[in-house]
């Protein structure tokens, strides 16, 4: 990379050594610390587990799929669902016949579509939670299992059906046991949720999914390998990692990958891994993922390119060279193909940790995902909370309406208007997220790429794009502990029909509605820039209507 000088490790072979001994003092000073940190490194002895638990994970799940399940859902949010996602994902471009989904959404119309299915009975629901206790994945798992213990046409023993993936003594662990699921996988306690791609979290998908187990752990092992050299030279995630770092740190934190299409899924993944684990203590690598190319002039001086290329990608290879050419810092990768995807995850958990290191900070705790937990558990109790005022509608307009604090808009008539002010609030350096707690489906994000596009091309900064609640277990984390670098742009709209969760108090509306209100109002009670679009009751229509008023705002 260009200006490699100035990213240099200082001393590349003490940060391996520490790294390896599992040193908490590399991210922190303070020995109160020390202990959270220790029992978050589990993942450096990721290759050892797998080899040691290879053979009986292949003889469990080859019990698993002798059933013959038609379909696998795997329930989770988080470190427990994005990388089952992007292993599906590049195993839909092979040969197996798996229908593997990943559902970590609390939408109610998201939530039918995947569930009220003609092969529910035949389907296998993977419970995937560390803690045993995410609000979302078990209150999809009360649902489901209220729905195969009224339906006459499920098996006599509804826990059948299910598969527990959880750590040891969490109350999942416990349901599990107590109801007969088909099994229960425990994981090491000692490895984080987004470090947890190489245990049972991932690799039981991956199985799942056909993947070559030994092929697997070998791409793993060749890597583990190499991140144990203590030279720049022959370690390239100590590079990755400490040039990620010290990038930011210089002000080009805006992190832009650029993916080969074989091995672009693993981006999602990526963007959870370096924002949950960078972005606090005011500070954090911003990733940009799935960004259309631009004209080379459009991007800031606040971006590094990282490429990973498949070796016969001369259109990507080519565009790095301009990136280059045109003094942007460009870090590349190669990759022989996708069955290296569990070598991918090592290298870039390594080179999270070390760019915690470059940019000081501790990449293992993530402090501000809980607020967000706890404002959704005060809005469900219906008690008031900081930043409650945000919620307060601003403007309205035929079925848009525009919310937020109410002296940001004060004397606005317009939603373009509103919009228009927000977006004036840009500075270079800065980063738009949209925010949307809409059902996800191809036609919504086909116009909100195209709205993503719009923004870019008239501000002339990142555009992030995130659905609720997924990016509160991935991005949230930078949003409300990074920078204040970021500008918020939430959508929402009311959903077809309700669903009520057996047991609880509340329905799946009204979870996915107080999520939605809680990450407004704690990034309004932060002084994040940050106003909310309603769509009203026919999002589809609402978001054409959308799409014309930004447009009048971005001219504006």
């Amino acid at each position: 990379a260009r200006d490699r000088q100035n990213t240099a490790v200082p001393d590349g072979s003490a940060v391996v050594e520490r790294l390896w001994a599992k040193d908490p003092t590399l991210w922190s000073v303070d020995e109160d610390k020390h202990d959270s940190i220790e029992k978050r490194l589990g993942w450096l002895a990721a290759p050892a587990w797998l080899g040691d638990h290879i053979d009986e994970l292949r003889k469990r799940v080859n019990k698993i799929r002798a059933l013959n399940w038609q379909r696998v859902v795997l329930l989770g949010m988080g470190g427990s669902s994005l990388a089952p996602a992007v292993l599906a994902q590049i195993a839909a471009t092979g040969s197996t016949s798996t229908r593997f989904e990943v559902l970590d959404s609390t939408h109610p119309d998201t939530v039918r579509r995947v569930t009220t299915h003609e092969d529910r009975a035949n389907t296998l629901f993977l419970v995937s939670s560390k803690s045993g206790t995410t609000l979302e994945v078990m209150a999809l798992w009360s649902y489901l299992d209220g729905l195969f213990r009224t339906d006459a046409s499920a098996p006599n023993e509804p826990s059948r059906n299910f598969v527990a993936i959880t750590d040891a003594g969490t109350p999942l662990e416990v349901l599990a046991r107590e109801r007969g699921f088909l099994d229960c996988f425990v994981n090491p306690p000692d490895v984080g949720g987004r470090f947890s791609a190489l245990t049972y979290f991932g690799m039981v998908p991956a199985a799942l999914l056909g993947f070559d187990l030994n092929q697997l752990l070998e791409s793993v092992e060749r890597q583990a390998l190499s991140c144990q050299a203590r030279t720049t030279e022959t370690n390239n995630a100590l590079l990755f990692g400490w040039s990620m770092g010290a990038y930011a740190a210089q002000g080009r934190n805006n992190l832009t990958l650029l993916l080969s299409p074989e091995i672009e899924p693993l981006g999602v993944w990526i963007e959870q891994l370096l924002a949950e684990s960078t972005g606090k203590e005011g500070r954090g690598i911003i990733p940009i993922v799935n960004e259309p190319l631009q004209p080379l002039e459009l991007y800031g001086k606040d971006r590094v390119f990282v490429a990973i290329l498949a070796k016969k990608d001369d259109a990507l290879m080519a565009r790095c060279g301009d990136l280059e050419s045109a003094g942007f810092p460009v870090l590349r990768l190669m990759t022989e193909d996708t069955k290296e995807i569990g070598g991918e995850f090592f290298r870039w958990e390594f080179a999270t940790a070390v760019a915690g290191v470059a940019v000081g900070i501790n990449p293992f705790d993530e402090p501000d995902v809980q607020r967000n937990k706890d404002t959704t558990a005060l809005f469900l109790a219906g008690k008031k909370v900081p930043g409650q005022t945000a919620l307060t509608p601003c403007i309205r307009e035929g079925g848009l309406s525009l919310i937020g604090e109410p002296r940001q808009f004060q004397g606005l008539t317009r939603v373009a208007e509103g919009l228009s002010h927000l977006f004036k609030t840009t500075r270079p350096g800065d980063y738009i997220a949209i925010l949307v707690w809409l059902d996800e489906n191809e036609a919504l994000h086909s116009q909100l790429e195209s709205c993503r596009v719009h923004i870019r091309e008239a501000l002339g900064v990142p555009v992030t794009l995130g659905f609720g609640p997924r990016y509160l277990h991935s991005t949230g984390q930078l949003h409300k502990g990074g920078s204040s670098a970021g500008v918020f742009l939430q959508l929402t709209g009311a959903a077809r029909e309700d669903i009520v969760i057996p047991g609880h108090d509340y329905s799946f509306e009204e979870l996915h509605g107080a999520q939605a209100d809680a990450d407004l109002a704690v990034l309004s009670d932060l002084g994040r820039r940050v106003a909310r679009g309603n769509l009203g009751q026919n999002p589809a229509q609402g978001l054409i209507e959308f799409s014309s008023v930004l447009e009048v705002a971005l001219l504006s």
